[in-house]
């Protein structure tokens, strides 16, 4: 066995272990955004991250039995991959994310509509009131709620957050474009390293 075969042997070594952490990372991120993200994308990505994890399985075995075999099913499927990801990056519909918790928000105010107290979480953790504006509450007969306050101190009238949930929520997915791009592109450099 020459320098040139120890030097790629190895090379594989580091690249399907670290293919195999973003396989296990993709797997995690699925399982742990099951339930704030639409149901098909989370599947997606833990699929993905089993196929990831698939690759780096046969790339590690292949070169540790130096088994045509294993290289060659390991390097159909990195091209598969390859060519799965230029598809994804060409067809990818954007903006799911932020269309996914508009609607979320929407379900929620109507929620909050018939049952006090739905929108709780979204107005905590956005800082926001109503869906909106606070006056939304005023308008279905209702003071704003401690959440729409800051430190649930609404005895302060200034302490009232004055943005609605739709407004926040736009705000925080506003580079959810840019983000997945930069992600896509990033798996994809990958790959083909």
């Amino acid at each position: 066995m020459g320098c040139a075969t120890i030097t790629i042997k190895y090379l594989l070594y580091i690249f399907d272990t670290l293919w195999a952490v973003i396989g296990i990372l993709l797997i995690i991120l699925g399982g742990f955004g099951w339930d704030a993200m639409p149901r098909n994308y989370a599947i997606g990505v833990i699929s993905l991250g089993g196929v990831i994890l698939l690759i780096a399985f046969f790339g590690c075995m292949g070169a540790a039995r130096e088994s045509a075999r294993s290289l060659w099913t390991h390097a159909i499927v990195m091209l598969v991959m390859i060519v799965l990801i230029v598809i994804m990056i060409c067809f990818n519909t954007r903006d799911v994310f932020k269309k996914y918790a508009l609607q979320e928000v929407n379900d929620l105010w109507q929620k909050e509509i018939t049952k006090q107290g739905s929108m709780d979480n979204m107005q905590i953790v956005y800082a926001c009131c109503g869906r909106d504006s606070a006056e939304d509450y005023v308008n279905i007969g209702r003071t704003p709620p401690s959440s729409c306050c800051k430190d649930s101190n609404c005895i302060n009238p200034l302490n009232v957050y004055i943005t609605g949930c739709i407004t926040k929520v736009e705000t925080a997915f506003a580079d959810e474009v840019l983000t997945t791009q930069i992600c896509e592109w990033c798996l994809l450099g990958f790959s083909v390293s």
